[in-house]
Order: C-alpha cells, then structure tokens, then sequence
C-alpha cells in the first residue's frame, strides 16, 4: 500500500460524498474521516479503534450483481468478497460505522453497517438496483501504475480477465506482487470455489471477475452538485494518462 496516495484521495472522497464529520480515536490524537484509509480486511488490527475493515468489491463467482443479505435482486449472486464474506478477501476501507446512515449498510453480522459495496464500471439500473435510486457509486481508492497492462498499443486498468488467456504472453498471473490494487492475489477464493481445481471451469469462470481499483468502489449519497472524485471533469486515471493526452476534438 502506498499511503500518500491513498490518504490523498479518499480524504478528498470521504469529504465528497457526505458520509460523515471526522472522529477522534480515543488513544492517539489524529482524526480520521469516516473513510480513512485502505486496508486488508483478512488481517486483524487494520484499523483504528474507532473504525473497522469494510470490503468495497462486490464481484461474484459468475459476474451478476451482488445477492447481498435483505436485497431481493432476480438473478444475484452472492458475493466472493464482501458482506457474508467481508473477511475473505484483501480489499478494503477503515470505516466508522457509527457515521453511516441507519439502514444505509450492509446488514449482514459479519459487515453490518459497512457502506454496500459497488462497481463504479455498472450501468445506472445495476448502480440503483444495488446503491438504491437515489446513491451512486464512488471509486475507493486510485488506480496505481503497478495496475495498467498494456495491449496492442493501449494502456488500460487490468482484470481476472487476463490471467493467462493471451495466446503469447499472459498479462497477468495475479500473483502477490503483480499489481498494486489488486483483490485476493492468486486467486485463493476463487480456488477454494473451485475445490483446489485450476482446470474447472468454475474456476476459469471466477478469476475472469478480480478486479483492481477501477472496479471496486462504496454506495454513496451525494449533495446537489456534489461527484465522485473519479467522474470529475478533469480527472485522469493513471492508465489512461500513460496513453498520452488525446488530441482536441476536430483536430
């Protein structure tokens, strides 16, 4: 983890998105906002006292909207990572739960009161169906050079998607150190799924959908005239910005 970005970023989104005033731990002096900082929701002790390890990765085994606890979404499925299974992968944020809005959470034990996490990539009905009508989703944390692959010219956000299925040189193996945001390195979730089998398809199916930073993000209420940092106007993701600036429009 690289924290001045980190930091960085999602001060500016904790303030964006309305979710809450800062807090005060109770044994250091440093204030936290309701979103703080990345962390590793496998781990113990991620988080200050005051705060706990949300998973912001909605994917699932087969690429359906997530089936979260009390959500009755036709066609979902439940979610590799997050909710039921907040422990169980490796990306997420240090939340106070305190300061999200009752029943605008998760509500499951193993996540409750973590903000419902979401794809910044779906479309505006999954985004609804998911968030509720009137939340967005906003991206956690940023791309980070580590997490851009480059094919036929053009660099762009990796995926599961291209774990060796290059008929050349694979992009990606996932591994440990691969990429920077990258959720469960290896795959081990998907493995288990699959019953150690790396040949099923079941486990083919569930790699395609990891994700890095681009698709992983929280349900957010926002102000009038408020966005996502990530959909401002003149923000550039890291991958993009290695393609160089476009030309003007007519030009």
């Amino acid at each position: 983890m690289r924290p001045q970005h980190v930091l960085r970023f999602l001060l500016v989104n904790g303030l964006a998105v309305g979710l809450g005033a800062t807090v005060a731990t109770s044994c250091i002096a440093v204030n936290y906002p309701t979103v703080a900082f990345r962390c590793d929701p496998r781990q113990g002790d991620n988080c200050p006292d005051t705060h706990f390890c949300c998973s912001d990765d909605p994917s699932t085994a087969d690429g359906q909207l997530p089936a979260y606890v009390g959500k009755n979404i036709p066609g979902s499925s439940t979610p590799l990572y997050a909710d039921t299974a907040n422990r169980a992968g490796t990306s997420g944020m240090c939340v106070n739960r305190d300061d999200v809005g009752a029943m605008q959470g998760l509500l499951d034990p193993a996540a409750a009161d973590c903000p419902i996490p979401c794809n910044p990539k779906w479309d505006a009905g999954d985004v609804a169906a998911v968030c509720g009508a009137t939340r967005v989703c906003c991206q956690t944390v940023e791309l980070e050079d580590k997490d851009c692959v480059q094919e036929n010219g053009v660099w762009r956000a990796v995926t599961g998607a291209d774990i060796g299925d290059k008929d050349v040189v694979p992009l990606t193996n996932w591994n440990n150190v691969a990429h920077a945001t990258h959720q469960d390195p290896n795959g081990t979730v998907c493995l288990a799924l699959a019953g150690g089998d790396t040949k099923s398809a079941a486990f083919i199916e569930c790699i395609t959908h990891l994700t890095v930073a681009d698709q992983r993000g929280f349900c957010m209420g926002l102000q009038a005239g408020q966005q996502c940092p990530t959909k401002q106007p003149t923000y550039v993701d890291v991958c993009t910005a290695k393609n160089g600036t476009p030309p003007p429009a007519g030009g």
